[in-house]
């Protein structure tokens, strides 16, 4: 995520043409959007994961196929197999460790990161 005093912040705050929202390429997870107001900028981070790319889930409280995931799972690793749906935005991920038969599961993007 691009951070508060970054040179691409720094760049956007001098530069008063940039209409909001905003979308910067982020060279570690995606994209960022940047929306501009008087109180500030706020970031938001659009994840863009692709086919084959290896992730961690956090599956905690989620319940898939009636298998409900407890706390601990916070923190399991997947592979991407394809994006979903758009809105709200999930993938079909592929677990590496298999939890009660369940090994290709939907995640919702927010639930997703980089490995």
């Amino acid at each position: 995520m691009t951070q508060p005093g970054s040179p691409v912040l720094q760049v956007c705050r001098q530069e008063r043409q940039i209409h909001s929202p905003t979308l910067i390429q982020n060279s570690l997870d995606g994209y960022a959007r940047l929306f501009f107001s008087s109180r500030g900028v706020r970031i938001e981070s659009t994840m863009a994961f692709a086919a084959h790319q290896r992730v961690r889930v956090n599956l905690a409280g989620l319940m898939i196929q009636g298998v409900t995931f407890h706390a601990a799972v916070t923190d399991a690793l997947a592979t991407i197999v394809r994006k979903t749906t758009e809105d709200p935005p999930a993938y079909l991920v592929d677990l590496l460790f298999s939890f009660k038969g369940l090994k290709e599961i939907e995640v919702p993007e927010e639930r997703i990161r980089p490995a």
